[in-house]
């Protein structure tokens, strides 16, 4: 049988002992920017990113993989073996309209590109449910549909410190943004119809984790919890300990944000990641 190959962007944050064991697995890179000096993503932590931005003074921008990256990541497909391509959400990045006009190059081929509706960790569940499914036999097609039950099954909330970030990489209007700082609102935000979107305001971030978790209680089923963090893993150790109380039956994972996403966010993000059983 010919392998399935599954590609995954760069957000996800691939951890290197997944890369090594799937060598079906496969990463392509998203780019940042800082004034004239460029790094692919894998070279550069969320840490150095924000140290390099404040020295700098400038912001940081971001750029979605060049075509010939995403046709070398799907050659196999011109041989005959299948390819799965998840990508961060279109909300965020112009990655899924790339990596589909790249597609377009491999008429009758099976190449299957998801928005993930998500990034980070949610992407990376989708690539550990891919190639679990590949290894045990199942069709690129019937994975592929999978994953995409899977991306509407999905929810991605955050919080973050300041609404700049998002506002200088055009993903939030500036009156939200002004809004926000002169109340010193805490919006909780989440990913919705290929958008950025409020899901409610409130005065501290304490609350705003409390209303997040509030959200978890509107899923029946839970097949996992998220959470997710820029560059302070400590901001996140009371929020992991009381979802743990709550849902003792239900995985819950952590894991740092990539300096791509952090870029967009800004230092102090908060994440959480979840999915109904699908």
């Amino acid at each position: 049988m010919l392998p399935i190959h599954i590609v995954i962007d760069s957000t996800a944050n691939v951890p290197g002992k997944m890369l090594s064991e799937h060598p079906n697995l496969h990463v392509v890179p998203l780019k940042l920017i800082l004034g004239e000096d460029e790094w692919s993503e894998p070279e550069l932590t969320t840490a150095e990113l924000f140290r390099l931005t404040r020295e700098k003074g400038v912001h940081p921008r971001t750029s979605q993989p060049s075509p010939g990256e995403f046709i070398q990541a799907f050659a196999p497909a011109a041989a005959g073996e299948p390819v799965i391509m998840i990508c961060l959400t279109a909300g965020l990045s112009g990655t899924f309209n790339g990596a589909r006009t790249a597609a377009r190059d491999f008429k009758e081929r099976e190449i299957y590109v998801i928005d993930s509706c998500t990034g980070a960790l949610g992407s990376l569940k989708m690539a550990e449910q891919a190639l679990a499914m590949a290894s045990a036999g199942n069709p690129a097609q019937v994975i592929a549909g999978h994953l995409r039950q899977m991306a509407a099954a999905t929810r991605t909330l955050f919080i973050v410190d300041s609404l700049d970030y998002l506002h200088k990489g055009g993903r939030i209007g500036g009156a939200a943004a002004l809004f926000g700082s002169i109340l010193q609102i805490k919006p909780i935000l989440t990913l919705r119809a290929a958008s950025i979107q409020v899901l409610d305001k409130v005065r501290t971030r304490s609350r705003a984790i409390a209303r997040m978790l509030e959200e978890l209680d509107s899923v029946d089923t839970l097949e996992y919890i998220g959470v997710v963090y820029g560059d302070a893993p400590a901001a996140i150790e009371d929020m992991v300990a009381a979802i743990r109380q709550r849902y003792p039956g239900v995985p819950v994972s952590t894991a740092a944000l990539g300096s791509v996403i952090a870029a967009h966010l800004g230092p102090g993000v908060i994440g959480l990641i979840f999915q109904s059983r699908v």
